[in-house]
């Protein structure tokens, strides 16, 4: 059985990869009678929500179906098991997910070329040949990251949220964030190139800052919450120029905010100037506060 989140990963890397509409994927699942919303496999394709195996392999089946239909050579969406692959059949399709010393690195941008993967090249490594694939490799992931976090960019400026200041619709939203954890503040941060910019804040903790120091900029980089209970006591937290001065922050939890296309943009999230534990329920319901924040932007202000 496939990791979920190593499922959903796959799926959201082949619709960018193949630079797919989201939106014909959910056409296309549903056609086939795909049991979850619309919304929900549009939240699934953008990070924000898991939903069931069965429904999984629906999302992925649509997306080979599209890559099928329009003569892609990008990888394939995985199924959850290959029996289901198989049956389906899109078996002989699908690269081979291959763990790195840190696992699967859900960050990096799929390449959507089997000839550049390790997987399929055949190349272990070891000799100078090796090497030169390897380096190869580098450069083509590198180049492609860099591209992304451009696409990322320009999505986030295109959405119009950075030339609007504070807006109610997100006030709203935070300080019900704010009020239902009890914690000291809670906001909602967009990630730039370079800075983090505070589109709403409720409490007193919560600042425009260089990205290299926000928190919220490390939220960004995965589909999933990022949550620190004791930053004083976390070793890759303690040091942190947050936690040791200023603010003097313990407690952290954060959800990324997607685009419609999938583009992580910003985060909603929770700080506290003390230690807190953080239970699998708060962090369902932070990630329906970060839902109906997300959904503000997909559809724009109301009237």
């Amino acid at each position: 059985m496939l990791n979920d989140y190593l499922q959903q990963w796959s799926a959201i890397q082949t619709v960018r990869a193949a630079e797919l509409n989201s939106r014909d994927v959910v056409l296309e699942y549903v056609t086939a009678g795909g049991d979850s919303s619309e919304l929900d496999v549009q939240c699934y394709l953008a990070g924000l929500v898991m939903i069931p195996a069965l429904q999984r392999d629906g999302v992925a089946h649509a997306i080979n179906e599209l890559l099928d239909a329009t003569g892609s050579l990008v990888d394939g969406a995985h199924y959850s098991t290959y029996d289901v692959a198989s049956d389906l059949g899109y078996a002989d399709y699908l690269r081979t997910l291959v763990l790195t010393p840190d696992g699967y690195d859900f960050g990096a941008p799929s390449l959507g070329d089997r000839s550049t993967s390790a997987a399929s090249s055949g190349v272990a490594g070891g000799g100078p040949v090796g090497h030169a694939v390897r380096e190869e490799e580098y450069r083509t992931l590198h180049e492609a990251q860099e591209d992304a976090e451009f696409r990322r960019c320009r999505a986030l400026y295109e959405s119009g949220l950075l030339d609007t200041g504070s807006e109610d619709r997100f006030d709203r939203i935070i300080a019900q964030a704010r009020n239902h954890f009890g914690v000291s503040s809670a906001s909602m941060a967009l990630i730039t190139e370079s800075s983090q910019i505070i589109k709403s804040v409720v409490g007193p903790i919560g600042q425009d800052l260089p990205r290299s120091q926000a928190l919220c900029a490390k939220t960004i980089e995965r589909d999933r919450t990022l949550v620190i209970t004791d930053a004083s006591t976390h070793p890759d937290w303690r040091n942190h120029p947050l936690v040791t001065g200023g603010p003097e922050v313990r407690f952290y939890a954060g959800h990324p905010l997607s685009t419609a296309d999938g583009w992580r943009i910003g985060t909603l999230c929770l700080i506290d100037d003390q230690p807190r534990s953080f239970t699998e329920d708060d962090e369902r319901e932070l990630r329906i506060l970060a839902h109906k924040a997300q959904a503000e932007f997909w559809v724009g202000p109301l009237g």
